[in-house]
């Protein structure tokens, strides 16, 4: 992991994540742009007297503030080391799981590999995912870099939507860099024949990792202090990683026939949806929870969706949270 620093030596803006002095320079720069902004919001705020669905749409981020801050977010944590860092760290962890996991046996050597890197990936993945979510607010909130920023023509709402997608950006481009170049080890090794097992896995852990950054940007919204967000992020990990599925599987081994309680467990825990779903092409996933799925009514694409609805709900709490967090 990269070191945090106090000052950012390229931009001036600390970790934590939000470049103000950028959004100053730029408002002050570009007045015609300040004014679009202001028209529109003067605009949103007509409409917003209007209809239900007039008033709920000028209370929504908008769409070309979130990116130009997701764009600035992405830049600073790639500067700071922080997309090198996680790439250096999933890169290291599967080449070394290639090359000694002896899965030898090809034409078939995919599924063993897979099946290792989704055991690996259980814990490192969210580990990774919330350190580097869990000062993305706070930090900036500690620093009055946010307070600064939030002086300009953009709303809560935005910035903490901004925030989570610029480091979303950054943290799934690690997970494909890391784990790809494993990935063409493999390619090497075994050929094209189970290359899509492989890049399911990708997918499932993007999303994944997407789901448990925007938890810790939850968190870093609610903390009061980079301290306390950090307890969280870990309280969050040893849940997610270690206790939900000893649990899970106590309860079900306690009740018999409770298919439904099966669907429930997995949804619950974003870490147990991603093991079933990445391991959903090979024949590695009969154990745990995995194995009380039949009639659960659980599918690969239901499995998708809930962890799709586990990103869209860190980012409404995020968003939520930064609007009470007093700055």
């Amino acid at each position: 992991m990269p070191e945090r620093s106090g000052t950012d030596a390229v931009e001036g803006v600390p970790d934590g994540g939000v470049a103000v002095e950028d959004a100053a320079a730029e408002a002050a720069a570009s007045p015609t742009t300040e004014t679009a902004d202001a028209t529109t919001a003067t605009a949103t705020t007509a409409t917003a007297t209007g209809s239900p669905i007039a008033r709920v749409a000028g209370h929504l981020p908008r769409p070309g503030i979130v990116v130009r801050l997701a764009r600035r977010e992405a830049r600073l944590t790639v500067r700071r080391g922080w997309g090198t860092g996680l790439t250096v760290l999933f890169a290291v962890f599967g080449v070394l799981l290639a090359t000694f996991s002896g899965a030898s046996v090809a034409p078939d050597g995919y599924e063993p590999v897979v099946a290792s890197y989704v055991e690996l990936a259980t814990f490192l993945v969210p580990l990774a995912a919330l350190a580097f979510g869990h000062g993305a607010i706070v930090g900036a909130a500690e620093r009055g870099r946010l307070g600064v920023l939030l002086t300009l023509p953009v709303s809560r709402a935005e910035t903490a939507v901004g925030v989570f997608v610029g480091r979303a950006v950054v943290i799934a481009s690690a997970v494909v860099l890391g784990f790809g170049l494993p990935g063409l080890l493999l390619f090497r090794e075994f050929g094209l024949a189970g290359w899509p097992t492989f890049a399911w896995f990708l997918f499932a852990t993007v999303a994944v990792a997407v789901a448990l950054l925007g938890i810790g940007v939850a968190i870093s919204a609610i903390a009061p202090t980079s301290t306390f967000a950090l307890a969280g992020a870990l309280l969050v990990w040893v849940w997610v990683a270690l206790v939900h599925d000893l649990l899970a599987l106590g309860v079900l081994a306690a009740v018999d026939g409770a298919s439904g309680l099966v669907a429930v467990a997995v949804a619950a825990n974003p870490v147990a949806t991603y093991r079933l779903l990445a391991l959903a092409p090979t024949d590695a996933g009969g154990a745990g929870l995995a194995a009380a799925l039949d009639g659960s009514g659980l599918t690969v694409g239901s499995l998708v969706g809930v962890l799709l609805a586990w990103i869209a709900v860190a980012a409404v709490a995020a968003a939520v949270a930064l609007r009470v967090k007093r700055v």
